[in-house]
């Protein structure tokens, strides 16, 4: 195989503004601290998947600029992908009243670690301190060679006098534009954002209106899916899905962007009880904020949310998200530790032989290999199939003899860099 490019780290201009850079060839990540630590870029090869926002590129605020009089329309919003303190609201201390919020959202973040060692590359930011929460952030994002991956360690630390309680609350704003008449910018409906649906869930359709119309339809089920078809409306749900997974596909394009995090089915979450959100901009009207079709901005968000942590004053709770990014070809129906699935796994058995098909994206440059599986888990045999990566569609179309007791087929990634992850799977006595 070639060599992976190494893990590197730079310091440049990011539309104007000083930012700090994660690469290995397949990435690039672009770090603002100035901006309230977002995450400005996130780049698979020459796709961006973040939004920024042109009108506000390069420019920097005071925080008396960047609280203005408290309203929504003076909330500067950069884009990118932020961290907040859950639940939002204005009845109470125990509610983030933001944004705008001039020390976690808008604050002057410190660069604290910028490094990288060849197999991997890191990056930390800090919030100043002051904000009435209690709460201090820090941001680390890692990424290694041979990987679309990304890891987010997002760590509240309670630098108050008593103990708070909040759920740490990552917010990712998506592209999903297209040129339209003239070149200028109008909605992509090619970009779809796909969920598990939680068959225990609280909720009578699976997931909770939070803004916006009801009846809004971008949100749909379809089997055992929370699917939600950009069409430039204004809204937000929340799920208690329990999956630990979300993704975002912009199918004109190819590209899928996936969040995979840990779940505590028991414990207390917020927005009564979601652990994921979906908020898209489009018509209609947000407090003091309208929007048309010659307006935009044109985004979806994808939001992840981690249980209540209770904090006592001088300790810190974590909460870990991992990106991956592959091309697709369709809308995300599920999300493995090795990539993302567009058509699921199916076998067709015909004289013994077996044909095994599929549509997958993966997340690391490897190669694809066929295991069989009897009932107790155990490989009878494999085959390897194909070599993969994140920029390549990974297509199965395969025919292949199939051994005595083989129970399950499943197909594995085995990164270059080492180490084997489950793509997707299926069982013979589903075959068609």
């Amino acid at each position: 195989m070639d060599a992976l490019t190494p893990c590197g780290v730079s310091r440049a201009n990011f539309w104007g503004w000083p930012a700090a850079f994660l690469t290995n060839g397949l990435l690039r990540v672009a770090a603002v601290p100035d901006i309230g630590g977002r995450l400005m870029a996130y780049d698979l090869g020459d796709f961006p998947f973040l939004f920024v926002d042109p009108h506000l590129a390069g420019k920097l605020f005071s925080p008396a600029e960047n609280q203005g009089d408290g309203s929504l329309a003076a909330w500067k919003n950069y884009g990118g992908d932020k961290t907040w303190p859950a639940p939002q609201g204005w009845d109470g201390p125990h509610q983030w009243p933001g944004p705008p919020d001039p020390i976690l959202d808008t604050g002057r973040y410190t660069l604290a670690e910028l490094a990288a060692d060849g197999h991997s590359a890191w990056l930390s930011m800090v919030s100043p301190p002051g904000s009435p929460t209690g709460v201090q952030i820090t941001r680390r994002a890692a990424i290694v060679a041979g990987s679309s991956r990304v890891q987010l360690r997002l760590t509240f630390t309670n630098i108050a006098r008593h103990p708070i309680r909040w759920s740490i609350w990552d917010v990712a704003q998506l592209r999903a534009d297209r040129p339209g008449p003239g070149g200028r910018p109008t909605w992509e409906p090619g970009c779809v954002v796909t969920a598990p649906l939680n068959p225990q869930s609280r909720f009578a359709r699976g997931y909770n209106v939070m803004f916006g119309a009801p009846d809004n339809p971008q949100w749909q089920v379809e089997g055992d899916l929370f699917v939600a078809r950009y069409q430039f409306e204004i809204g937000k749900v929340g799920l208690d899905s329990r999956g630990g997974w979300i993704a975002f596909a912009n199918t004109a394009a190819g590209y899928a962007f996936a969040e995979r995090f840990a779940i505590e089915p028991q414990a207390d979450y917020p927005d009564a009880g979601a652990d994921i959100e979906c908020w898209t901009v489009g018509r209609g009207r947000v407090a003091t904020l309208s929007y048309d079709e010659n307006s935009g901005p044109f985004l979806m968000e994808t939001e992840v949310l981690s249980p209540f942590y209770d904090i006592a004053p001088g300790d810190s709770a974590d909460f870990e998200i991992e990106w991956g990014a592959c091309r697709c070809d369709g809308p995300v129906v599920k999300v493995s530790e090795a990539g993302c699935v567009t058509q699921p796994l199916t076998i067709r058995l015909h004289e013994g032989r077996a044909q095994v098909n599929g549509v997958f994206g993966v997340f690391d440059v490897g190669h694809l290999e066929l295991v069989w599986l009897n009932s107790v888990g155990t490989a009878l045999a494999g085959e390897v199939l194909q070599p993969v990566n994140p920029l390549v569609l990974a297509r199965v179309a395969h025919q292949t003899s199939v051994p005595a007791s083989a129970v399950t087929a499943r197909l594995d990634v085995v990164a270059q860099t080492g180490g084997r992850r489950a793509l997707a799977s299926a069982r013979l006595d589903q075959a068609q």
